[in-house]
């Protein structure tokens, strides 16, 4: 196979074909209703503004305190968790537009840049112990892809090239250590299963690389990602988190069975790579990794995994709050590859389900592992990880630092990332497409024509969108706007365009002017999805429904800061949870009807419904406005 790494290729990259979508930075979307309020919610009185000041796994700075060796298998766990809360912190400071927290992030990526070596070294390790690991643990990837992702943030919000440049150098420090000669992937005999962690998580790499590719052409970048995910494959099988490694792409049979959050995000690394180079990683093995990851789907989204993926998709089965970020952000990148809009639809169900239903709506907790049907939410809970004795994974938490301080981090970064994923550019033509719908504006240029869009709705609890549309001058384009699979119909109304439905998208062109409006209305009916179990899953439109359970929370852990606490959540009556409708599968709607409820704050339609299903004497709340619930229904 040609190797891309080696001297004296052509200084550009190898192309395949051009991505449906080209991303846009931070900052050219932003939230607007809800998605506003609960950013802002979750900065002023959530974790999200004060993870460092409740935790030192997230105060804990390895950027500047390094460190002297890898031998520890934890020994990145810290970078992990400051880097990635940094990076969510950064972009949530910026989309809320927040002056007092735009100013703190601003220092602490400051402090961060100060921390750069003068040979353009970022990362945890001291100078003796760079880039000289054993064949086995290295976090020294995944810890630096931590560092410099905030930087990248920061550098597309603000525009400071300090942030640019000092990505540049380190990547290029790094890419100068890395070579043919002394590959990053590699495992000695006699590695145990949880000792190459940050190894795996190292294929994140290529988050930043790709930024580099996309943002300055960088050929040397596409070179190393397509250099970097081929050692990877190359290791010897089995090893842990394989699952997306070429070899068991070509598979026919292979199973998923790694940890789910690597295998979720390296999805990511075969996408690029495939658009990069085809060659060396077929079209088809992006369609085998997706096809494989969507039979392990949830109807709430959620990919199963307490930590590993194993089992059937069943209600009770546990998802971890790390996976449903990354896999947030790889099926945005997906959308943006491949064009399809049905990876479209399942970024929002899980981003409104899984995501919102995992969390509490105030922002000062969430459960490290979650399930569609949760009927409980208590430490003492086992799971795959701990058979013998309760994990301390299903509980409510501010940190989860008692496991390991990863998914609070990482639910800052989700939705600052789904905002900045609902609308892309089109690269081949000047347009701009929806991929998510949900209260928000864009601002960009088409042409160098400055552009603005704001979408007016309260989706997903409204069925109507409206866009108004404006330019600084009269200008051609095309908006593409998602049907998503679920709209019986989906009606687009908008003065003087030609509009045409393609391959799932609905096209809008026309000669925009100032104050054009487009109105899109949406009509869905209530589905059912199976659960492997036979039962199945409630929902209409973007959202999923469950039983709601009244629910008591006690709190086992306080914290320095006010107001934070662990906390056991347990049902006040558990037989509540049994005495569930059976829905008729040969009825309009299933049997239920739409009951939509006034009075509640339109900003915070998390914290009590404004529409609910109506089966009977039972009322079904969207799943993301549940703590406790049954989510799965026997149909006759």
């Amino acid at each position: 196979m040609k190797d891309y790494s080696a001297a004296g290729e052509a200084a550009t990259a190898p192309e395949g074909e051009a991505p449906a979508f080209r991303a846009l930075p931070l900052g050219a979307v932003r939230p607007r209703g809800w998605m506003l309020a609960q950013m802002r919610r979750d900065l002023d009185d959530g974790f999200a503004g004060c993870l460092d000041r409740l935790t030192p796994r997230a105060a804990h700075d390895l950027f500047r305190d390094r460190i002297g060796t890898s031998g520890d298998p934890r020994a990145w766990w810290d970078a992990e968790t400051r880097g990635n809360w940094l990076w969510g912190f950064v972009m949530m400071a910026h989309l809320a537009g927040s002056a007092e927290h735009r100013a703190r992030a601003g220092a602490l990526v400051a402090d961060l840049l100060a921390s750069q070596d003068a040979d353009g070294y970022l990362g945890i390790y001291a100078p003796g112990a760079r880039y000289a690991h054993a064949d086995g643990e290295n976090g020294e990837l995944w810890a630096q892809s931590r560092a410099l992702l905030p930087l990248i943030a920061h550098h597309e919000a603000t525009g400071d090239a300090r942030a640019f440049d000092a990505v540049r150098r380190a990547v290029d420090l790094t890419l100068r250590h890395y070579t043919d000669d002394r590959p990053y992937f590699r495992r000695g005999g006699g590695v145990l299963r949880d000792s190459l962690t940050g190894l795996t998580h190292g294929l994140c790499y290529l988050d930043v690389l790709e930024w580099l590719h996309d943002r300055s052409h960088d050929g040397a970048a596409a070179r190393a990602g397509v250099r970097l995910y081929g050692e990877f494959s190359q290791m010897a099988r089995p090893f842990p988190n394989d699952d997306f490694a070429l070899p068991n792409l070509m598979e026919p049979r292979q199973l998923l069975h790694g940890h789910a959050v690597h295998t979720a995000e390296h999805l990511r690394a075969v996408l690029w790579v495939s658009g990069v180079a085809p060659e060396r990683v077929p079209p088809a093995s992006v369609e085998t990794a997706l096809e494989r990851l969507r039979g392990m789907r949830l109807p709430s989204g959620a990919l199963p995994g307490d930590e590993a993926i194993h089992g059937l998709p069943v209600p009770e089965a546990a998802y971890e709050y790390c996976t449903t970020t990354e896999l947030a952000l790889s099926l945005g990148s997906a959308v943006q590859k491949l064009g399809r809009a049905d990876l479209g639809d399942w970024l929002e169900t899980l981003v409104l389900n899984a995501a919102q239903g995992a969390r509490l709506p105030d922002g000062r907790a969430l459960a490290y592992l979650s399930a569609d049907t949760r009927l409980a939410a208590t430490a003492d809970r086992r799971d795959s990880y701990s058979p013998a004795e309760g994990g301390r994974r299903f509980k409510y938490s501010p940190t989860h630092e008692d496991v390991a301080c990863c998914c609070n981090p990482n639910a800052v970064r989700l939705l600052p990332q789904f905002v900045s994923q609902m609308w892309v550019a089109l690269p081949s033509e000047e347009g701009l497409a929806a991929v998510a719908y949900g209260p928000c504006e864009l601002h960009t240029a088409l042409g160098g024509v400055g552009v603005t869009i704001v979408e007016e709705t309260s989706y997903p609890f409204s069925d109507v969108v409206e866009l108004a549309v404006a330019s600084e001058r009269d200008l051609t384009f095309s908006l593409l706007l998602r049907k998503p699979a679920w709209a019986e119909a989906m009606d687009v109304s908008v003065a003087g365009a030609r509009v045409a439905l393609e391959r799932g998208w609905f096209r809008v062109r026309k000669t925009w002017r100032a104050f054009d409006r487009v109105r899109i209305g949406f009509t869905w009916g209530v589905r059912a999805e199976p659960y492997a179990n036979g039962e199945v899953a409630v929902l209409r439109g973007p959202l999923q429904f469950a039983l709601p359970l009244e629910h008591r929370a006690e709190a086992t852990r306080d914290y320095p800061l006010p107001g934070f606490h662990d906390y056991d959540v347990r049902p006040v009556d558990i037989a509540r949870g049994y005495r569930i409708p059976v829905l008729d599968s040969r009825a309009p709607d299933l049997g239920v009807t739409v009951e939509r409820r006034a009075g509640g704050d339109p900003e915070r339609p998390w914290d009590a419904p404004p529409l609910v299903l109506r089966a009977g004497e039972t009322a079904l709340a969207p799943l993301g406005c549940t703590v406790l619930r049954r989510a799965a229904f026997p149909a006759r």
